[in-house]
């Protein structure tokens, strides 16, 4: 959804909205300086500007991106330095209505409005027709049920939609619903139903009434009524406008492949859902705008701002409500979609619990409050925004949570005032892994953040990991992993402007401190005002250098027997008996031969380092002519020549170049002068190519 709006479209929308615009003039000076004073700090570590530009380099030379990866995502993998800016990434994000929505003084009758709504709903219906094929969306429903969709279904649903023209009919469908939401008031409104062209309308009356689904539109005036809902489905519009009243919301009400919103004008209401859904869509769009009371949300799996090739919205826009998942939503995106959750302001209170994790890490997974998820090799996550514009608020997560992205996908949190509590596990608060985004943004206010591993700043993997406080005496806590850190090439960042507190346990891997990966480097980066304050394992220490020393991260010991096929292979080379290993290489000599694509190409080069054969230079002439730079650098570390070095080091591909580079040393002889490296690679030693 987010790359459909120009610039210009969405600046003209902000503009429209005074809070937003002084809330973005207001933004300190901090932003100014990061820049700044991260290429300050990477001069001063031999590493130069060009260290940003790691992961865009390790990519552009690797796999292509899989499917249902939104484009953000790659830009801000690019310039890492572009996450910090969340009022940017918002507004390349969110739609422009939803971005201006307030109310009017409407000085149209309640049958103007209502026609022209119908009229823009039956168009938006017949765009979402058009735009997609049925899927199976009984499976959907039942694995919702349990959790997560899965890789399958989902990349079913890709294969089904036209995602441009879906990007339109949801966008349609949102101007039309943000519009009517905007302009509708306590009308002379009589009780009746009708049918139209989208389906049956139920006006209802001033008292306390309760409503089936099946209706497309239902406008209630008053009264504490209950909404039974139901998942929309088949290119259906389920519309709820309710003018006024403690209103109770029941059921399910996911959006598959349809149209679905709720519009709550006034009252203390209860969204309480026994199954998926609230503000949660699957190939079609799904809003939730509340414009005031204190409110409460409450729901199980893919909810409160959740969606996967789509959009899903909710928008509270005043009171002090209290927030509930058990895992995905709250801010979550999958498969290209866009989730929002975004609180207008008041004492609110976020609580995520976590599904099993089958890794057993000790805590749940929880997808929530600002996060995005994909399926490693399969498909990419999606856009996952919660804001919170002011207020003392409680956020609490497991893992996976609170500016979180995995694989391809990003996660923000953006909180724009108030002194706040964050409370997770692992991967979150400004947290990547694996091609991904995350950031934590908070603009004022006292606050108070509390971690395990992998957070606070913090990238893994080839991922970007942001955690920007603005203002405020702030402290921050975790055992290690954490506060402007990075393993495996990834990019991690802490930037405070306050007086802050930060305590870290034993763990070594914070305050700046990164491991390289790939014979390249990772980026952490901690940036603090003078008078802060620093405690590990309990005791006070002085301020960490900013020029920590190179750190390389351990090899990953291989596991036999082993079920993956590449480290199975690794495992037989390493344990081959004498009298075997040379037909097995033989065989793998016959492999590189006939099957030139094969994907077991980086692991014989992995087993030629561990167990050279007699044909050793024929394994490494064989991997030389791979397209793949990964597989070349790696035959190269194993089984350096002269001739593979000098045509490395003329790559593009940062990685071989390290390898190319590390070889010339090896091999006794001294690389070309004029060879075009990057900084690091030039100023600091060659570093081990380590897995």
């Amino acid at each position: 959804m987010g790359r459909m709006w120009s610039r210009r479209t969405i600046a003209a929308a902000a503009a429209s909205v005074a809070t937003l615009v002084a809330g973005c003039a207001a933004l300190p000076a901090l932003d100014q300086s990061i820049e700044k004073r991260v290429t300050a700090i990477l001069d001063r570590r031999g590493l130069g500007s060009d260290a940003l530009l790691v992961i865009d380099n390790l990519l552009r030379h690797g796999p292509p991106p899989p499917p249902a990866t939104p484009p953000l995502v790659l830009e801000l993998l690019a310039r890492p330095l572009a996450a910090v800016d969340a009022a940017r990434i918002f507004h390349e994000v969110v739609p422009p209505p939803l971005i201006s929505l307030e109310r009017a003084q409407s000085q149209r009758s309640l049958e103007h409005l209502l026609q022209t709504y119908l009229a823009e709903l039956a168009e938006a219906q017949r765009m979402l027709r058009s735009a997609t094929r049925p899927f199976d969306d009984e499976t959907l429903l039942r694995e919702l049920s349990a959790g997560l969709p899965s890789s399958t279904q989902l990349l079913a649903v890709v294969d089904a939609v036209d995602a441009a023209q879906l990007a339109r009919a949801n966008l349609l469908f949102i101007e039309a619903t943000a519009r009517f939401a905007s302009h509708i008031r306590d009308l002379p409104i009589e009780p009746q139903t009708f049918e139209s062209a989208i389906g049956t309308v139920v006006i209802g009356t001033r008292g306390n009434d309760r409503h089936e689904p099946g209706a497309a539109l239902i406008i209630d005036p008053g009264g504490d009524d209950v909404y039974e809902r139901a998942p929309a489905r088949n290119g259906a519009v389920s519309v709820i406008v309710d003018l006024g009243g403690n209103d109770e919301y029941r059921g399910a009400d996911v959006a598959l492949r349809a149209l679905s919103a709720i519009v709550d004008l006034a009252g203390d209401d209860r969204y309480a859902l026994e199954g998926s859904g609230l503000a949660a869509a699957i190939a079609g769009a799904s809003l939730v705008i509340d414009f005031s009371g204190n409110d409460i949300y409450e729901a199980k799996f893919f909810a409160q701002g959740a969606a996967a090739l789509g959009i899903g919205a909710l928008l509270d826009l005043g009171g002090d409500d209290r927030y509930r998942v058990e895992a995905w939503g709250q801010g979550f995106g999958i498969a290209g979609g866009t989730g929002l959750l975004w609180d207008g302001g008041g004492n609110d209170r976020y609580t995520a619990g976590g599904v099993p994790d089958p890794f057993g890490r000790g805590g749940g997974l929880s997808g929530a409050q600002g996060a995005s998820f994909g399926a490693r090799g399969r498909l990419g996550g999606g856009v996952g925004i919660l804001r919170d514009d002011s207020g003392d608020d409680i956020y609490e997560a497991q893992m996976f949570a609170q500016g979180s992205g995995y694989y391809y996908g990003l996660g923000m949190l953006w909180e724009r005032g108030g002194a706040d509590r964050y409370q997770a596990y692992r991967y979150a608060q400004g947290n990547a892994a694996h091609q991904a985004v995350g950031a934590l943004r908070d603009e004022a206010g006292d606050d108070r953040y509390a971690a395990d591993w992998y957070a606070q700043g913090m990238g893994l993997d080839v991922a970007v990991g942001v955690l920007v406080d603005a203002a405020g005496s702030d402290a921050y806590r975790a055992p290690g992993g954490a506060q402007g850190s990075a393993t495996a090439n990834g990019f991690g960042l802490l930037a405070t402007a306050s007086a802050a507190q930060f305590h870290i346990g034993t763990e070594t891997l914070a305050w700046g401190r990164a491991e390289w990966l790939r014979g390249l480097p990772s980026v952490g980066v901690l940036l603090h005002g003078n008078s802060a304050q620093f405690t590990r394992a309990g005791e006070v220490v002085r301020m960490p250098p900013d020029n920590p020393p190179v750190l390389v991260q351990p090899s990953t010991p291989e596991t036999c027997p082993s079920s993956d096929p590449g480290e199975a292979l690794l495992c037989r080379v390493r344990d081959a008996a004498e009298n075997e290993v040379g037909v097995l290489w033989a065989d793998l000599a016959s492999l590189l031969n006939e099957d030139p694509k094969t994907p077991l190409a980086g692991w014989i080069a992995l087993a030629l380092a561990k167990r050279p054969p007699a044909n050793a230079d024929e394994i490494a002439a064989l991997l030389a002519k791979r397209e793949s730079c990964n597989v070349r650098a790696l035959a190269l570390r194993a089984w350096p020549t002269l001739p593979a070095a000098e045509e490395g080091l003329r790559a593009g591909c940062w990685r071989l170049q390290a390898a190319a580079r590390a070889a010339f040393v090896r091999l006794g002889a001294p690389p070309p002068a004029d060879a075009a490296l990057p900084s690091f690679l030039r100023a600091i030693p060659p570093q081990e190519d380590t897995h």
